[in-house]
Order: C-alpha cells, then structure tokens, then sequence
C-alpha cells in the first residue's frame, strides 16, 4: 500500500513513501515545509551557504528545511553572495579558479570570470550598481566588475597583503575587508578603491565581514588565538565581542535583523545569537561541516541608494559610488582611459604570454601594471602578436600547430593557420604586416618564412627558404622600410635581412652563441638581438653594433621596444625587465616570479596611415606582396 496515493498523502506540494507503509511532505527548491508537515510555503529568508562541491540553503527557523542547489561544476567554493534584482547566485571556486552565477533554483550557471584567478577568497555583490567584488588572496588584488564578469577592472594591488573576506555598504559608498597578512587587520576604501585606510589593526584572522545595514556596524569571526565574534562601528571604534564561549571555528557569518548566524569550521553546527549581547544562543542545524561561508537571502540584506542606481550612472562601463549626495565615478576596464565617460582602448603597451595565457602590460600608468586578456583555452601558447588595426590578437597554438586569432576581449576566435592534417608544420614565430595585412610566420620543420593573409587566412607563399644548412626561427617586421629580419639558427648562429619578399639578403650579425630574440625600433630604425651572455643593437645595416646588456642575463627569449625602453622577458629567472634603450642604464626589474614565459611584443598604433602599401593605395595594386620604396613609390612581387 503506497500512503501518497490517495490525496498524495496530504502533502501540498511532494509526497515520498516511506519503508513501513509511512510517508513524508518535501518541497521544491525554494519553498519550506511548513510546521504542519504538510503545506509548503515561500520562505521570507533563509540562510545560503557555500561548502565545498556544494551551494546549498537551510531555512532560519529549524533543521528539517534544506536542500542543495543542484548547480554544477563546483569544486572548492569559497565566498558566496547573491543579487536578489534577478535571483541570482554568485560564487568564487578557489580550486576551478573562477567566479559563477546562476539563478537561485540552480538553473543557467554561468562562469563570469574565469582568467586571472589565483585564490578567489572574498566576494561581494553591489546590488545597486550592478557590480561584482572580489578579493583574491593570491594574487594580492581586490577587483570589480559589471556582473555579467565584463568590465573588469582592478581597484586595489598596492600596500595588500592577504585580502580575504570582503563586504559592501553601497549606500554609504564604502567597502570593508580582512587581510591577514602581518598581524591582521580590518580595512576600508570608497567603492572605487580611493581613500584606503586601515579602521582595526592587530585583529588576527578576521572572517566573515558583515555590514549590519540598520545599526550601522560592521561584525567578524575571529580565527586566530581564541575565536569568537566581534563588532565594531563602520569606523573601527568601540571594537567588542559579541560571543566566544565554546563556538569551534566561527569561519562564515552573516546578520539578519536581530540575530547573528555563524557557522563553526569544526562542528559542522550552524547557531545564532542576538547581535547586540549575544543572547538566546540557538543550533540551527547540525552535520554541515566546512561551511566557508553564509549569506540571508532577504531584501533587507539589500536596500539602499546611491547615484549610480540610475542608467549606471551615465556611466559606459562601470559606476563606482563615492561617499557623497551628488558623488559618484565613471571608471573603465584596467588599461582603459576615460574620455567624458566613455572609455578608450590603449594604444601603446606589452603583451606577455605565459604556457596558458596572455596578459597586457603597461609599466607607468595609474591602473594596475599588469591584466590577464579572457581568452578561452589558452594551451602551451609558444608566440603572441597583435594587429593595431583590427584589434586582434595572434598566438601559435604548441598543442595543435596551428595560428589562432581573437579580439581581446576574448571574441571571434578562430583559426588562421591550421595545424595538422597532411602537411607537417610546426610555427615558431611570427609577425604582422599592418599595412599589406599580411602575417609572416616560421615554421621550424621546413625551416621556411611564410606569408599568410590576415584577411581570410589563404596562403601567398614561402618568402624565406632555409638552403645549405640554414634554420629560420626568430622572425620581425619593419613594415615602414619593407625591411623582414630572422634569426639562423643552423650551421652559423646568425641575424639576417632581407626584403618582404625574401629577396636582397644582408648578413646583420654572426654570433659565437645562438640568437635567441629580435626585436626592431622603428622610431630610431635599430635591430636589437640577444643571445646567452648578452643584447645588442646595430642600425639595420649591421654596422655600428654595441652591446646594450651583458650581465645577468640566463635564457632571454623575448625583446621588445617601447618608447625610449628596451623590454626583455628571462625564462630561466622568471623576470621581465628594461633599461634604457640608447643607454643601457636605468636597468630595473618590471615584473618577477613570472613562470613560463613564452613570448613578448611591444604594440603601438601604426605610425604612417598614408604608407605606400596601404590600404589607401589598394596596397599598391600588387596582387601578393607589395614592397616599399624610398621616395614614396612601391613594386610588387611575388613568394618563392
């Protein structure tokens, strides 16, 4: 006999049998078993949590009521928030390094950041604004972005040591976060990342910050020396503890109007107490061990105005509130400058490529030097370029063989070259042509210098053919003298010139050790090359050659030119440094601990948009490659 058949057992919304003629009521995700144990109802909050492989919500009011949110792919979920405009939920996965969202139910997850991650400890939704924060502990940064992950922008990477925790007050403009970095501290900044201070020193291992929106205060677990739960004034003053009687390891906390909710680390209990005395203590619910952290899903978790609640703000990117009736800023993407309010792409800068992903540079600037570009499935990437004029990034793919391209911000990825199939080909290097749009690349199996279209990807031809010995590898460009310069790497270790074409070979230089970069200055027409022991330079002749560096040098496999700097990347020491290029002073190092560098490329506007060769000319009429002259005048030729 099944007891749910007949009037499905009483039960309003599931009923399931039970062994021994017995059944019981359940609910769908978002509704709770009410005390009759028949009638599901929409709960007015309840308590979300993060733990593990599992987001998951528990009702305030007993232990019967929880359910796991049937989203997928977590692994390690660390910090937990949500936007109750659209019901969604937001996470950090510190072990999948990114940050999802989906609807409360579990449905349509999606991953909104995913590069750049290191360890995603903090996070914290601005739901007025329609921001997302984030605080990542290993790579030192508090971040923002819109909360589709786009605009991404980074606030705070100086005088940051352990940022973990991080909580929002947008009405009053500021944001809140623990470091545990030194003896622990509480601090503070204006939503837009100025006026950073500290508001508690000496505070240990501070969890779990939670702005108390009503009475103005700001509540933490401590984990270090004795735990327990502390409040303070959003100011740091008249600092007290709440509780810290037998309370484990309060590691998640979170306030909802008269009571404080933790969750202990190590008993797998969830309680509550009255926030101003830490009275009428109560479990809530047992068995949910490691619990990092807790959020009230309820509206009165986020109320509260500010200037960029309207049409952003006015803002085209991202609207950070500042304290202030009638304050608030238009900011843009790291790198990004603002114009009005409107933002601008940068147009002088480095790319670096690491084994799985490339990032942008840019050494003297206000933003953050360095951001990773959010392009997917980044493997063994072995060399980068980038086209000025459409905004499109080039990398050699080492898993596939292949040439793959993509806007950077990720978009229109596709393949230019592709890798495989009957003819065997392995891409060394390569570089772009912006005037005749073409892309030259070498291939390290038949020791060849191609032309590639960067239009439609056809091929035009082999330009360099290795003979008697000869291995080209290194490869760069100057398109405004129609000048192509490679490295040997063959019998004689050596730099070469020749024409676009292949044509008018000119030794440059023969090295005892073998060349292992290139890079041109266009601005001061120089080839600069480095080997083991050294870099040097020579007008593009090879006459007048000089040694630029010559010590502490290991294995330099990347050079380039950028404004009055030479740039070169060390694999073996993980750096990237610069000196002055005409100089060889004011050496200093620009980035380190920088593992598997792979390539890197200076990137600047095209300079003559009225070259001989270009677009405004039908590239010269030539049908294949169309060489610069002196005086203006070009002629056309052909590959090999």
């Amino acid at each position: 006999w099944n007891p749910c058949k007949e009037h499905n057992g009483g039960c309003s919304h599931l009923c399931l049998n039970r062994p021994g003629n017995h059944s019981v009521c359940a609910c769908q995700i978002g509704y709770e078993l009410a005390t009759d144990g028949h009638t599901c109802v929409v709960p007015e909050a309840f308590l979300l949590f993060a733990r593990r492989e599992n987001i998951g919500r528990i009702s305030i009011e007993n232990a019967d009521n929880d359910a796991i949110i049937p989203v997928t792919g977590v692994k390690d979920a660390s910090a937990l928030d949500f936007d109750m405009t659209d019901s969604r939920i937001y996470w950090t996965d510190v072990k999948v390094k990114a940050i999802t969202r989906a609807f409360i139910n579990g449905s349509q997850v999606e991953r909104i950041v995913e590069f750049g991650l290191d360890s995603p400890e903090g996070l914290a939704v601005d739901w007025v604004a329609h921001n997302i924060y984030w605080a990542d502990t290993g790579s030192k940064r508090i971040e923002v972005a819109r909360l589709d992950g786009t605009s991404r922008k980074v606030l705070l990477w100086k005088s940051i040591e352990e940022p973990r925790s991080i909580a929002l007050d947008p009405s009053e403009c500021y944001m809140y976060w623990s470091d545990w970095g030194g003896q622990g501290s509480v601090e503070r900044a204006t939503m837009d990342g100025t006026s950073h201070l500290v508001i508690l020193a000496k505070v240990g291992r501070a969890n779990g910050l939670t702005v108390d929106y009503t009475e103005r205060r700001l509540y933490w677990s401590q984990l270090h020396g004795t735990p327990a739960i502390e409040v303070a004034d959003l100011d740091g003053k008249h600092r007290s503890t709440i509780i810290s009687k037998d309370i484990g390891r309060p590691f998640a906390l979170t306030q909802y109007q008269d009571y404080i909710y933790w969750a202990d680390w190590n008993s797998g209990s969830i309680e509550r107490v009255e926030k101003h005395y830490g009275a009428n203590r109560t479990l809530l619910h047992r068995q949910l061990d490691h619990v990092t952290d807790l959020q009230v899903f309820h509206t009165s978790r986020q109320l509260g105005w500010n200037l960029c609640a309207g049409d952003n703000g006015g803002c085209s990117h991202l609207c950070l509130a500042r304290p202030g009736d009638s304050s608030r800023h238009c900011a843009c993407p790291t790198h990004y400058t603002l114009h009005n309010k409107t933002c601008q792409a940068p147009t002088a800068f480095l790319l670096y490529s690491q084994r799985n992903s490339i990032n942008r540079l840019i050494w003297e600037t206000d933003d953050c030097p360095d951001v990773p570009l959010p392009i997917q499935n980044l493997k063994n990437v072995r060399a980068i370029e980038f086209d000025p004029v459409k905004q499109f990034l080039y990398w050699i793919d080492g898993r596939t063989q292949s040439i793959r391209r993509s806007q950077d911000t990720g978009s229109s990825v596709g393949i230019v070259v592709a890798g495989g199939g009957a003819v065997h080909q392995h891409p060394y290097d390569l570089a772009i042509d912006p005037y005749t749009r073409l892309l030259y690349w070498s291939c390290a199996v038949g020791d060849t210098i191609n032309v590639t279209r960067l239009s439609n990807g056809s091929a035009l031809g082999v330009v360099v053919r290795g003979a008697n010995g000869e291995k080209p590898r290194n490869i760069a460009l100057h398109p405004d003298k129609g000048f192509l310069f490679w490295t040997d790497v063959g019998v004689k270790s050596r730099v070469l010139r020749s024409r676009l074409d292949g044509q008018k070979r000119l030794v440059i230089a023969e090295e005892k050790d073998q060349v292992t970069a290139l890079a041109v200055d266009k601005d001061h027409d120089l080839i600069f090359w480095s080997t083991k022991q050294r870099i040097n330079v020579a007008d593009l002749t090879g006459k007048n050659m000089r040694t630029v560096v010559s010590s502490q040098l290991s294995q330099v496999s990347g050079l380039a030119v950028l404004g009055n700097y030479l740039y070169w990347m060390d694999k073996d020491q993980q750096l990237i440094e610069r000196v002055d290029k005409n100089t060889g002073l004011s050496r200093e190092v620009i980035m380190s601990k920088v593992a598997h560098l792979t390539d890197l490329v200076a990137i600047t506007n095209i300079k003559n948009a009225n070259h001989p060769c270009g677009p405004l000319t039908n590239h010269g009429g030539c049908t294949h490659l169309c060489l610069p002259l002196p005086h203006g005048s070009t002629e056309c030729s052909c590959p090999q």
